[in-house]
């Protein structure tokens, strides 16, 4: 997944390609502190104008939902939990504005101070996009959730 060549300095355009179904696409990556925290992803449809489709990761320190917020979130959405290898998190589909289908992760650290969000634009043919997202957060969680040892 993180194999050259690489968008946003971190994700496999060929994983890209998969896991959206996406053919053209831009992305663009935003940093934190001068360019030394990586703080988002965005990865979008060239051909679409509205901007949608596509892909988001980020990262919120702090968090942006609290304990309670995250729990509430799971129950309305009907989330399941990550394996438990994953650490606190878990899987869930919603609908966007365009009702449009996302499949998403959202992950974090046990003090909650940390949120890792992956969120998959549902449709690339043949392929499960919660899945998908889920496998995005096991590989980028060692880089952008967990703290450096």
């Amino acid at each position: 997944m993180t194999a050259a060549p690489q968008e946003c300095d971190l994700i496999s355009a060929n994983a890209i390609k998969l896991a959206t179904g996406l053919k053209d696409y831009t992305a663009y990556g935003t940093k934190m502190d001068m360019g030394r925290r990586f703080a988002s992803c965005s990865v979008h449809d060239v051909t679409d104008q509205e901007g949608g489709g596509g892909l988001l990761i980020e990262v919120f320190e702090p968090s942006t939902i609290s304990p309670e917020g995250l729990k509430n979130t799971k129950l309305t959405t009907q989330g399941k939990d990550l394996p438990a290898e994953l650490g606190q998190g878990f899987a869930a589909r919603r609908k966007n504005a365009q009702d449009q289908s996302i499949a998403y992760v959202y992950g974090w650290t046990p003090d909650y101070e940390r949120l890792l969000t992956i969120n998959i634009m549902e449709g690339a043919p043949g392929r499960d996009s919660l899945a998908d997202a889920t496998e995005f957060f096991r590989q980028l969680k060692p880089l952008l959730l967990d703290k450096p040892k």
